[in-house]
């Protein structure tokens, strides 16, 4: 009998979190398709695992690195874990919008774009969706609101995406 392993997607996959997730999932038997923004990093993966770890460029706040996922992607996708995201630090009365709005576009609609682009294999699949978030979804503190509305949001979009697809 041939079994496939199951495969997965993790952005932000460079550092951090979304680097030991990727290695933890490719030590369980996962294929992992690891989003990384720049190439380097990606070769890093690549010799933790060559054989379960497969790189691709990946800036989610970028439409066609998003766009041209489905053609770096397996025919079969059985989960994506949106790790990708920045924190952007500083008290909300001297935050520039434009860095307001680079914190939302990263935590939030990045990876709402990204759930998108590959909701198609994970119906297909019956696959899960992990959105990272934190507790500053659900607790602000000074200094870090920007991060915290960020989070708030993403904890809303991913409940309401949550309802929507049951």
């Amino acid at each position: 009998m041939f079994l496939t392993m199951p495969s997965v997607l993790v952005t932000g996959a460079a550092r951090g979190i979304g680097r030991a997730t990727t290695l933890r999932l490719a030590v369980g038997g996962w294929d992992v398709i690891a989003g990384v923004r720049r190439p380097e990093d990606g070769e890093s993966l690549t010799q933790a695992d060559p054989a379960r770890i497969s790189p691709v460029t990946l800036d989610v706040t970028d439409p066609d690195q998003v766009a041209a996922l489905d053609a770096s992607l397996p025919p079969r996708l059985d989960a994506v874990v949106n790790n990708a995201g920045v924190v952007v630090g500083g008290p909300v009365e001297a935050l520039p919008p434009a860095e307001l709005r680079r914190q939302l576009e990263v935590n939030v609609v990045g990876q709402l774009a990204v759930t998108q682009a590959v909701l198609p294999r994970l119906r297909a699949s019956r696959g899960r969706i992990v959105f990272v978030s934190s507790v500053s979804g659900r607790v602000a503190t000074p200094m870090t609101g920007a991060y915290n509305a960020s989070k708030f949001g993403l904890e809303a979009m991913a409940d309401a995406l949550r309802m929507e697809l049951r």
